[in-house]
């Protein structure tokens, strides 16, 4: 797979990860199969490939299409302003998490130091997991100037179980966005390449139905 599609395939983790937050903050709840790549890709630290870190192409079929909305500029039923505001927050926050020193490193070890994951366990979306990685969210993106501001049903977000939900996520949400700037993607992509990227994401689809 080459250089551009990884970008996509990141893009496109990023994309399902602000989707599934307006899920959770509007309906409370996400399709555990889309949760679990998600929370996945945050302890997948030495990929050999890029679809090693979300376990294959497929799994981001709703982030692609998210993507391919939001590229577009379409008025589909995936791309909300609430979905768009996430996505391009998290793109922004990772910015503001990469100039903190340390930051990386810490949330990093803080993974690492979550012994007790077996990556072969279909839910990984359990209470225990996401209240750490609730926590870790907490403990260091919630401290950066720039927050991103969730928007839902009062019930959901005030629900603690369904707000560590929303922090797991948008802590992988940052990690497919730290991911797309390792793969040499840039702001300026987003901006005037979304062509190059609706180009790329047909590819990435096209891949999902041969497999299939």
């Amino acid at each position: 797979m080459n250089i551009k599609l990884q970008q996509c395939l990141a893009l496109s983790g990023v994309a399902q990860s602000a989707y599934l937050v307006k899920q959770l903050a509007q309906n409370g709840m996400v399709g555990q199969d889309k949760l679990n790549t998600l929370i996945r890709s945050l302890f997948i630290s030495n990929p050999k490939t890029t679809e090693e870190v979300y376990g294959s192409v497929s799994r981001l079929n709703l982030g692609m299409q998210v993507l391919q909305e939001i590229v577009r500029n379409d008025e589909g039923s995936l791309k909300s302003p609430d979905v768009l505001r996430y996505f391009l927050g998290l793109m922004h926050l990772e910015r503001k998490m990469m100039a903190k020193k340390g930051m990386l490193d810490l949330i990093g070890e803080r993974l690492d130091a979550m012994e007790h994951l077996s990556l072969e366990d279909p839910d990984l979306g359990n209470n225990q997991l996401i209240q750490e990685l609730s926590a870790l969210y907490k403990d260091t993106l919630s401290t950066l100037p720039f927050r991103i501001q969730v928007t839902g049903e009062v019930k959901f977000l005030k629900n603690e179980e369904i707000a560590d939900k929303i922090r797991a996520v948008l802590l992988s949400g940052i990690r497919s966005a730290v991911l797309w700037y390792q793969l040499e993607g840039r702001r300026w992509h987003l901006l005037i390449g979304r062509k190059k990227i609706d180009r790329n994401l047909l590819l990435l689809m096209n891949k999902v139905h041969e497999i299939h």
